[in-house]
């Protein structure tokens, strides 16, 4: 699972990484953040086609983390669908329709996860050794909230981990090269079978810092949760 990322990227540091068209007017409010969690306002990459001239737009937007299902009776009902298994995103009726025609992606700078030991759980910060963003696959959808308002939400898309990642949790987020931004966002590509094939690509080799246990409580929100620990220090 994903329960937990870092996105430290300002709006224009994110334009330049994911060749956005547009930014959001509510992504002026973006603020850096080292321990985003479910049910948080998130920054997504979506494509749209504009309603004039019918081009494709690349644009970043704000959206809940948390897909929220069009029945949902208000956002907060049921669990938080914060993460959806590729295995079964195109089973699923809260994910299948977004895999159709609402794809996005979910920048980050890295995530967490914790690793099961014998004397707990262990913190880690999983990101490229290199630095640069993350590209986690998603899902969008709108809300019609009773007021007749809407509510953009988001999930982030999982697999299964293999390699070293494997040995600290059994899941990971999907993560995109460059080159399948343009396939996962086009808005013309409607095919789920298509869609669930762009995102069946092994995972990147990434690097994982054991990092301190503050990052447990989202409370705590500051750079130093992915300072680099020894094990022994992680308290």
């Amino acid at each position: 699972m994903c329960g937990r990322y870092a996105s430290f990227m300002a709006p224009n540091e994110i334009q330049l990484a994911f060749d956005l068209d547009a930014l959001g007017d509510e992504t002026e409010g973006l603020a850096p953040s080292w321990n985003v969690a479910p049910t948080q306002d998130i920054a997504i990459v979506l494509e749209r086609l504009t309603e004039a001239s019918q081009s494709v737009s690349r644009e970043l937007h704000m959206a809940r983390w948390g897909l929220i299902p069009p029945w949902a009776k208000e956002p907060g009902a049921g669990p938080v669908m914060f993460n959806a298994r590729i295995e079964t995103v195109a089973e699923k009726r809260t994910f299948a329709p977004s895999l159709k025609k609402r794809r996005c992606i979910v920048p980050a700078n890295g995530y967490f996860e914790w690793e099961k030991t014998s004397s707990g759980k262990v913190p880690h910060y999983i990101h490229y050794a290199a630095g640069g963003p993350l590209a986690f696959a998603g899902l969008y959808g709108w809300w019609k909230a009773p007021d007749g308002s809407w509510l953009l939400s988001a999930t982030i898309i999982t697999r299964s981990a293999e390699g070293p990642m494997s040995r600290i949790h059994d899941r990971i987020p999907v993560i995109l090269p460059r080159e399948s931004y343009d396939q996962w966002l086009d808005p013309h590509l409607d095919d789920p079978e298509a869609a669930r094939f762009i995102i069946d690509v092994p995972s990147p080799e990434l690097v994982a810092d054991i990092v301190g246990k503050n990052v447990g409580n989202v409370r705590n929100n500051s750079p130093e949760n992915i300072k680099p620990v020894s094990e022994e220090t992680a308290d």
